[in-house]
């Protein structure tokens, strides 16, 4: 009974082996067909060996994609008898229908381009094949090299685009999205093309769908002006500093306040250039500058610049002479000409300093207080120290007075230049007094006649013949000439004439036209003592 209970367990567990040992056979043999056809065993140059039994061939997968340049596809070949039992070390043939596309290497497949190609795997009269499609995609997007990209206000560039698939390689880029994160800062256009407007930070982007591509933009603010704020203009004693600090400011192309700038000054006068400073405008833009005026009287200039703009500030002193280190002298002082009229010679100041040097630049003003009129030939020294003027005298026939200010008249003391103004040709002729009297006949008016002659300002004109005629009576003088003052006196002798009657005195000068009319009016003389007794009245 023990025996007979035993044995077929026995036969049981000998089948079992049996089994499992053919299993792992054939999973054996389809392991090795498997890496024989991956290539890992067997020999590729047994191309034709290994084909005897074969009945069917399969490829798998039957299509496959590649979305990256340079991808590998692994096609397996599954070779069996006509029993369907996997024939290990059957020599398989691959080929691709387009190797540009996608070539293949012991069913190993390396993507080349963009397309589609079939690969095929033979053994013997066997074929079987898989389509292989390459299908590049964007995997990443590269923005400007993938650098930052610093930009001038208001300049404009061309933001580089560069898409690669998952393995690197370059493929053209399809048509994405521009986008810029702050449009008050940058601008995009659908061309990449970027537009600085204001400075400041933000990000640019490329989009297409599965990819993205951003990269940091800084505007930077360009100099567009430095102006003059406050200095300019203003006056100080030559080596002195100014009163007023210089102050310029900076601003952008956009208009706004450019902090942290460094200005630099120099300065320009008779000595030449020399460095005057520098400072950093703060964060309105100023900076500001004391300026010490150079030892050389005349206008001096301060030229305030900043590296990247072209144009610069310019501002302008006037450096005062003064008076230790300056001499004026005159020349053509003392000249004598009618009233009315120009001096014959110009008039001459000249400035040097103590060791003589010529004083250029140096401003010249001219004044007439008694009239008249100065014409300088410039407001200032010329570069021997000389201004010059022409004098044209004031109405006033007397001794005029000219005065030349040197600079603003505050350091050095004026120069003063003097001319006899003498009067002009007689143009007026005029009784002053003796006219209209009422006299006697046969006797002298009580009052004698007063003529003045005058020229065309008023002046009393001296030693002028006044030609006298009377229509009747005896003068003392039919001649006289003016004194000093223009005048004559005459006494006029009435005739002895019946009855009231009126005389006429006519006075006439050479070159004017109208003479002067004095009138005057006889009485009849009255009658002796002894006549009025024998006639008296009735």
């Amino acid at each position: 009974m023990g025996r007979s209970a035993t044995q077929p367990t026995r036969v049981h567990h000998v089948f079992t082996l049996g089994a499992k040992i053919a299993t792992a056979m054939a999973a054996l043999a389809t392991v090795l067909g498997y890496l024989h056809s991956f290539g890992l065993i067997g020999s590729t140059t047994r191309r034709t060996v290994g084909t005897f039994g074969a009945a069917w061939v399969g490829l798998a997968p039957p299509t496959d994609t590649a979305t990256s340049i340079g991808d590998t596809l692994h096609l397996a070949a599954t070779v069996t008898d006509r029993h369907g039992t996997a024939l290990v070390g059957a020599t398989i043939g691959w080929t691709s229908s387009d190797s540009g596309v996608a070539t293949v290497t012991d069913g190993l497949v390396i993507a080349r381009a963009k397309g589609v190609a079939t690969i095929a795997a033979a053994v013997g009269d066997l074929v079987a094949r898989s389509h292989i499609v390459v299908l590049p995609r964007v995997a990443a997007v590269h923005l400007a090299n993938d650098s930052s990209i610093v930009v001038a206000e208001n300049a404009a560039r061309l933001v580089s685009l560069r898409t690669t698939d998952g393995r690197g390689y370059v493929m053209p880029a399809p048509a994405g999205t521009w986008r810029s994160l702050d449009t008050t800062v940058v601008s995009v256009d659908s061309g990449g093309r970027i537009s600085a407007l204001a400075a400041g930070h933000t990000t640019v982007s490329w989009n297409i769908p599965g990819a993205t591509g951003q990269v940091p933009v800084a505007v930077v603010p360009v100099p567009g002006a430095l102006a003059v704020v406050a200095g300019d203009g203003q006056d100080g004693a030559a080596g002195s500093v100014l009163p007023s600090l210089i102050m310029v400011r900076l601003t952008s192309q956009r208009g706004r306040s450019l902090a942290g700038q460094l200005v630099r000054f120099r300065r320009i006068d008779a000595a030449g250039t020399a460095d005057a400073g520098a400072a950093t405008t703060d964060a309105d833009g100023r900076a500001r500058i004391a300026w010490r005026l150079g030892d050389f009287p005349g206008r001096q200039h301060l030229i305030a610049r900043i590296d990247g703009l072209d144009s610069a500030a310019v501002l302008v002193a006037e450096a005062e002479p003064v008076a230790p280190n300056t001499r004026a002298t005159s020349g053509s002082d003392g000249q004598t000409a009618p009233v009315a009229t120009r001096l014959p010679s110009r008039l001459v100041v000249h400035l040097a300093d103590t060791s003589g040097r010529p004083l250029a630049d140096v401003p010249v003003t001219w004044t007439t207080p008694d009239g008249g009129t100065a014409t300088p030939s410039s407001p200032r020294t010329d570069a021997s120290g000389d201004a010059t003027a022409s004098w044209v005298l004031g109405p006033s026939a007397r001794v005029q007075q000219l005065r030349a200010t040197v600079g603003n008249g505050r350091l050095v003391k004026p120069v003063y230049f003097h001319a006899t103004a003498l009067p002009g040709p007689a143009a007026v002729v005029a009784a002053i007094s003796g006219s209209d009297q009422h006299g006697v006949a046969g006797k002298e008016l009580a009052k004698p006649v007063v003529l003045r002659v005058t020229d065309a300002a008023g002046n009393a004109v001296p030693n002028v013949r006044i030609t006298l005629r009377p229509s009747a009576g005896v003068l003392a003088d039919s001649a006289p000439a003016t004194d000093a003052s223009g005048a004559v006196r005459a006494r006029w002798t009435l005739p002895a004439a019946a009855g009231a009657t009126t005389f006429h005195l006519s006075a006439h000068v050479d070159g004017i036209v109208h003479p002067v009319d004095v009138v005057a009016t006889s009485a009849a003389a009255p009658a002796p003592a002894s006549s009025r007794r024998r006639h008296p009245a009735a």
